[in-house]
């Protein structure tokens, strides 16, 4: 209950209020907040979860038919699917705000492999692109879900590296398993 609370307390206080009305706030904090207890649930059980269903749950059922998933079977384990599930909220998050989602034509695709990496250990790699939305550029400032992305990877061992073509967002993120 504390690490809940925890997590709970870093979301109010990581959610950017500059430049938000309250309502707007209200709405990113709880769906960050919506997401981290689904995450947590699911965790909880302590039994892995299959990587597709995982992302449909994160970016919301709203948007399945703009949103293709293209990979094998991958199960997570427990200690993998929060920070799985806040990655990928938070690129659904801004590309609905910001990128692809955000237009009438722009959809995404997300498609995963794995990789054995030269110690024997297996590696996701999964790739975010978005296409067909307003132009990219890249921000002027790192906000939060910028380092939230990137911190949450590299916490896990792993890396995310964000590509602001024109055509339209990217990101190769690579986690160990």
């Amino acid at each position: 209950m504390k690490n809940l609370s925890a997590v709970v307390r870093a979301l109010a206080l990581q959610t950017e209020v500059e430049g938000l009305t309250a309502a707007e706030y209200r709405l990113t904090f709880l769906g960050r907040l919506d997401v981290t207890l689904r995450a947590q649930e699911i965790a909880a059980r302590n039994e892995a979860v299959d990587l597709h269903g995982l992302l449909q749950r994160a970016v919301g059922e709203v948007w399945s038919d703009r949103i293709t998933y293209d990979g094998p079977m991958v199960q997570l384990r427990p200690s993998k699917i929060l920070a799985a599930s806040m990655i990928f909220h938070e690129l659904a998050t801004n590309a609905i705000k910001y990128g692809a989602l955000s237009s009438g034509e722009g959809s995404v695709r997300v498609a995963w492999a794995l990789e054995e990496g030269l110690t024997g250990r297996t590696y996701l790699n999964c790739r975010w692109s978005e296409q067909a939305g307003p132009a990219v550029q890249p921000p002027k400032r790192k906000g939060y879900g910028t380092e939230m992305i990137e911190g949450t990877a590299a916490h896990l061992g792993g890396r995310v590296e964000l590509s602001y073509a024109v055509e339209g967002l990217s990101a190769t993120i690579r986690i160990p398993l």
